[in-house]
């Protein structure tokens, strides 16, 4: 179904939401708009033409999270947001915030990945979904199968991507799908494009390891094929956790709101760290408060604590030391520091919660408290969640 509703004020989006109900396998539909004067959501109720959710402020919300394609946690709620939900919606958004797919290779990213993300990120390039993939001939036989019409390297990419896992990335942002295939083709001898790049965005991809380094559809019509590929249908692409002296970090909504998640990542791979496994989650409230529960009636923080993990995507990384013999979960855990931010800044100035943490809450990044959970909490993340 899809709503028809012309809006008559342009002070708000409405956007068909889509909601599946696990319990009596029936997915649900509704008319959800956001109010831009004060941040407000109201949900509609399509099918009992009632309204499920009058007008409230949700905080965690901005306008940057309501786009087609993006998935929104309200009061717990996971919606799916698969179309506008009138035409006026439609004219606004629809030539800004557009999809665009990369796969970053492992020549690139382990040394990269933090200033590629950080130049999208400061160009308003927006990273909405992210997975570390690890290649087998059979699965990437199936995903260039469809590219052999317009990928004359077809044999070199399956090579490339068969020496070691991959990051696939789904991107959100104005003319996104011409500007990440103008960087793939910047300072080559063929390059015809009109599309001109920021100075950040020349001097990042000027640099051949980074320009060769990922792959990018061509034409903008075959993104959605990419991204179905890799989000959505399975084909046990998903990079195995190692389980072996690692552990798990959280990169927390707020940070990745804030356009700070190229900047973390930089810090973690320039720190004597390897990422081994990675994926992006939205976690309903129901998971956050399961995989919370060690705190519950401990800290007084746990309601809030709950909230901000479920108030956006999240980025789940696994952690391992460079350094085969050092400790990887006592290592991290001291480079993330003391929970507390405002304790971190006046006793280790140096670790990510310092730089990047704001309050006990909005803190930055989860680290595993005990040694002992550091397999059950990536078991959580990596295998249980869907």
């Amino acid at each position: 179904m899809r709503a028809q509703m012309q809006s008559t004020n342009p002070g708000r989006l409405a956007f068909v939401a889509e909601w599946f109900h696990v319990e009596a396998g029936i997915t649900h539909t509704y008319l959800l708009t956001y109010y831009l004067s004060d941040g407000a959501v109201e949900v509609f109720d399509q099918r009992s033409k009632k309204t499920f959710l009058r007008r409230t402020k949700i905080p965690e919300l901005s306008d940057r999270d309501f786009f087609v394609g993006s998935k929104i946690n309200v009061f717990g709620r996971q919606f799916d947001i698969v179309d506008y939900g009138d035409e006026v919606t439609r004219n606004t958004l629809a030539k800004y915030r557009k999809r665009a797919f990369a796969l970053l290779k492992s020549s690139m990213w382990p040394k990269n990945l933090g200033e590629f993300l950080t130049t999208l990120i400061d160009n308003k390039i927006n990273i909405n979904n992210a997975l570390m993939v690890q290649f087998t001939p059979k699965t990437v036989t199936q995903f260039l199968s469809s590219k052999q019409d317009d990928d004359v390297h077809t044999s070199v990419l399956m090579n490339e991507l068969l020496a070691g896992p991959a990051i696939s990335l789904e991107l959100i942002g104005d003319n996104v799908a011409e500007i990440i295939a103008a960087c793939s083709k910047y300072n080559t001898e063929n390059a015809s494009t009109k599309i001109e790049l920021s100075p950040s965005m020349q001097q990042l991809f000027e640099r051949e390891e980074v320009r060769y380094g990922f792959y990018c559809p061509e034409r903008e019509e075959k993104v959605p094929n990419d991204l179905k590929f890799f989000f959505e249908e399975r084909h046990s692409i998903i990079k195995d956790c190692r389980f072996k002296n690692s552990t798990l970090a959280i990169i927390k909504p707020h940070c990745i709101k804030d356009g700070f998640l190229g900047q973390i990542l930089n810090e973690i791979l320039t720190s004597g760290f390897k990422i081994e496994a990675m994926r992006m989650l939205l976690m309903a409230r129901a998971n956050c408060e399961e995989f919370y529960e060690v705190y519950r009636g401990i800290l007084p923080e746990f309601i809030p604590m709950v909230a901000q993990l479920a108030s956006g995507v999240c980025m789940c990384l696994e952690i391992v030391c460079e350094d085969p013999e050092k400790n990887s979960y006592q290592e991290f855990r001291s480079f993330c520091g003391p929970m507390d931010p405002e304790i971190a800044k006046l006793l280790r100035p140096h670790t990510l919660r310092s730089k990047f943490g704001v309050s006990k809450v909005l803190n930055a990044v989860h680290c595993t408290d005990l040694p002992d959970d550091t397999n059950l909490e990536l078991q959580y993340m990596f295998k249980i969640l869907e």
